[in-house]
């Protein structure tokens, strides 16, 4: 997951769906697709031009800019433009424009696709089959990546897309806070955090310090689902199911612990900087954030001593898959499809993935580069980033629909009601679940 997800836009998730709609490798007009950029492959001495969408901003996109200078000045017959196109989470602007070239028949070479929208792109036909390439590779051969990678990557059987940046959900907490405190661990379950928020909040007004802040988001809120025992969707995917007593059981403690003055909110287009915010400022004893969020928690703390530790669990602990993975586009020439390839290797080889994960805290995507011994002594002086690698053995694939992401804006909107306005779980849930119903026809 990117650090920080844009709210879900209604229009944007119609259009993905109007996509998926659209069949195989054809354009708005019904014609095949073709790439803007076909011409610059193999021209002379030349080097084979391609293009790169992502869609994480701020310091990692300076951090993706680094990386792709570093692959063409070390690949002299390839050349990568990369462009921040806005965030790419929830149906975001980068992926609203791709599915705009798409319809055109003007797409980029490669994009970065958030790992709920693999199952929108790939059913459209329109990313390139990857499982040849992948099980050919030396490089990235499934059996390469750690555990749990591979989670988002393929749809009916086939490999769409390979783990570029990769994050969980973890819990942060003040440890100088816990310490005064009297608590000498973090929570390992759901009662623990309760009564841990208990004994951490304290004072009052502007001075206030909450013991929790839930991230009023759809990425946690899965985690709370499957941890809680309830199901998301059925399993031939065709209702939602996310409305059982089990399926709210975590969400209503939280609105508990806001509701009784443990717990804050934060909302408004830049609710995941601001609870972000609020723990490196000291304002919240614990939140569920992004580890991708660590790097700038680790910049950003100056006056305390932080964690992070594995999710709490409830009747069980399951985690979702954040981030995003790397596909290239139908239409693009054999060239440049092969300088994709090519590039797409670089970054995932173990030093690379190694690399990415030391700046910017996500994590790396193969075993090699967890093995590798800087990577080792990187993990030895910031202890705080091997906990995503803890819970990889607990990660839980969001359901493969093509119409995923549309049940989602109707959790959020859901979730908003709950935190922002106080509204019963119980039943603002179960209309979420009516109308995401009406999406999943």
């Amino acid at each position: 997951m990117s650090k920080k997800w844009t709210k879900i836009s209604g229009i944007s998730i119609a259009s993905l769906g109007m996509l998926a709609l659209a069949g195989c490798g054809q354009g708005a007009n019904g014609t095949s697709v073709n790439a803007s950029n076909d011409t610059a492959a193999g021209s002379g001495n030349k080097p084979v031009q391609v293009t790169f969408w992502y869609g994480i901003g701020g310091n990692l996109s300076n951090d993706v800019q680094e990386m792709v200078q570093e692959f063409n000045k070390t690949h002299p017959n390839i050349h990568v433009t990369a462009t921040y196109q806005g965030s790419y989470s929830g149906g975001g602007p980068e992926q609203q424009k791709l599915l705009a070239a798409l319809k055109a028949g003007d797409p980029p070479t490669m994009a970065q696709i958030e790992v709920h929208s693999m199952p929108v792109f790939a059913a459209t036909g329109k990313l390139v089959d990857l499982t040849d390439f992948m099980q050919n590779s030396s490089v990235d051969k499934p059996d390469n990546f750690l555990k749990g990678m591979l989670v988002s990557t393929q749809f009916n059987g086939k490999y769409y897309g390979v783990p570029l940046n990769r994050s969980v959900p973890v819990l942060y907490y003040n440890k100088t806070l816990f310490q005064k405190a009297g608590i000498t661990a973090p929570p390992t379950t759901w009662a623990e955090l309760q009564s841990d928020a208990k004994k951490l909040t304290q004072g009052s007004g502007d001075a206030k310090v909450y013991g929790f802040e839930p991230l009023v988001d759809w990425w946690p809120w899965e985690y709370s689902v499957w941890s809680g025992g309830g199901d998301i969707l059925s399993s031939d995917l065709s209702k939602a199911t996310f409305d059982s007593p089990s399926a709210n059981h975590i969400l209503s403690m939280e609105q508990a612990l806001v509701k009784q003055g443990y717990a804050t909110v934060e909302s408004g287009p830049q609710y995941w900087d601001l609870m972000t915010q609020d723990f490196i400022h000291g304002r919240v004893a614990m939140d569920i954030d992004s580890i991708g969020s660590a790097g700038k928690v680790k910049a950003g703390v100056k006056n305390f001593d932080w964690g992070t530790a594995v999710l709490p669990k409830d009747a069980t602990l399951a985690v979702p898959p954040g981030g995003g993975d790397i596909a290239i586009m139908q239409g693009a020439s054999q060239d440049q499809i092969k300088a994709a390839e090519t590039f797409i290797e670089w970054w995932t080889a173990p030093q690379q993935s190694a690399k990415w994960a030391e700046m910017t805290g996500y994590l790396p995507v193969q075993k090699a580069a967890v093995s590798d011994p800087s990577y080792q002594d990187y993990l030895k002086k910031n202890p705080q980033f091997k906990t995503a690698l803890d819970e990889l053995q607990y990660q839980h694939a969001a359901p493969a629909s093509p119409n995923y992401l549309g049940v989602l804006q109707n959790v959020q909107q859901a979730l908003q009601g709950i935190f922002d306005e106080g509204q019963p779980v119980d039943q603002t849930m179960k209309n979420a679940v009516n109308q995401a119903n009406s999406a999943l026809q």
